[in-house]
């Protein structure tokens, strides 16, 4: 790829991110409630009896030249016990292979309850993962590589203090809770209310220097489903709203005025079978007071097979750029399909209660 003026503002964006505050480290998704399990391993296992498999896909600004793309897989399960368990895999490529990173990691959850009676419990996570870094500096022609007759005869080289490859083990740690709500003895309102806590090891960043490390990251996360008394469209079932907040900060000094927020906040209207939202979002660099700000619109399809025990979810989602990045960058495309199976987690010899 040839270094254009356009090209050349994308490789200095992939390093301002990776200058200020390793934000490209962390992936971050349009739906957060579809991949909680990411921002929380605390997320692990939530459904007795069940087992969940997802796969998103995350396209950022295809306007630009180069390819900005994710894909996350994860499995996730819980039997009749405390505990919940979770595999999961990332695949990032930031400017058509001149950034690429793979993770694969393992997540643990274990369950208490407040109250046994009327289902108020916790979950305690914990996650590790290795990843794999790689920059390739060959993606981009640059002009002193270009012979006026013979056209890219040159080699281009990395700069100074720059490292080709790195890889390392990452760990974190979540807490979360849920919280029915009843009222007139009828559900109201489910409450699912979390707090995460990434890179508690602060691995070492080799791409940039040798004492680099990667920044703590600390997160919030909110997701409620309220009951109304509407019917869904296939009037079997109540119409929900579900409203949320997602929170991160990180940086080298947690919430303070060099550190890095992200926000998104926003509601989904849940009408069996379809589903859909309007969330806002903002990443803040709080030193500079610039940030990316942009609406994402969500509509889904969940159906069931005729058993009940399989459930399909599938969404879509485009973030609108706001501000002056909107013709430049043309937003974000995000698809992801959740396949949920549910077996009788209760059956004392069933095969998943181990």
């Amino acid at each position: 790829m040839i270094i254009t003026a356009k090209s050349r503002f994308l490789l200095y964006l992939v390093f301002f991110a990776y200058t200020q505050v390793a934000s490209a480290q962390d992936v971050t998704f349009s739906q957060p409630w579809e991949n909680r399990t990411y921002y929380n391993p605390a997320f692990v296992g939530l459904q007795e009896g069940q087992l969940n498999t997802l796969m998103t896909y995350r396209k950022l600004w295809p306007n630009f030249p180069g390819n900005f793309s994710n894909i996350h897989v994860s499995v996730d399960l819980k039997a009749h016990n405390n505990y919940g368990l979770g595999l999961y895999a990332i695949s990032s490529d930031e400017g058509g292979g001149f950034l690429k990173s793979n993770t694969v990691g393992m997540s643990y959850s274990w369950r208490g309850y407040f109250s046994r009676e009327r289902n108020i419990y916790f979950q305690l996570g914990v996650k590790g993962s290795f990843s794999d870094e790689r920059l390739d500096f060959n993606k981009y022609v640059y002009s002193g590589n270009l012979h006026e007759i013979y056209g890219n005869i040159f080699t281009t080289t990395t700069p100074n203090n720059i490292n080709e490859k790195q890889n390392y083990w990452d760990f974190g740690a979540g807490f979360m809770t849920y919280i029915p709500w009843e009222r007139h003895d009828r559900e109201f309102m489910h409450n699912y209310i979390g707090f995460s806590v990434s890179h508690l090891t602060r691995p070492k960043d080799n791409l940039m220097e040798e004492d680099s490390r990667i920044p703590m990251k600390i997160g919030l996360q909110w997701q409620a489903y309220l009951r109304t008394t509407v019917y869904s469209l296939d009037k079997k079932s109540s119409l929900y709203i579900a409203p949320g907040v997602f929170f991160e900060n990180q940086g080298e000094k947690l919430l303070s005025s060099s550190s890095f927020n992200n926000i998104m906040v926003g509601t989904d209207l849940i009408t069996d079978p379809f589903f859909g939202g309007i969330w806002y979002s903002s990443q803040l660099l709080n030193s500079s007071k610039e940030n990316y700000k942009a609406l994402t619109f969500k509509l889904g399809l969940k159906l069931n097979s005729n058993n009940k025990t399989l459930e399909y979810r599938l969404a879509y989602s485009y973030d609108m750029s706001l501000g002056n990045l909107v013709k430049s960058t043309e937003g974000s495309h995000e698809i992801s399909f959740n396949i949920a199976y549910k077996f009788n987690a209760r059956y004392k010899y069933n095969i998943f209660s181990f």
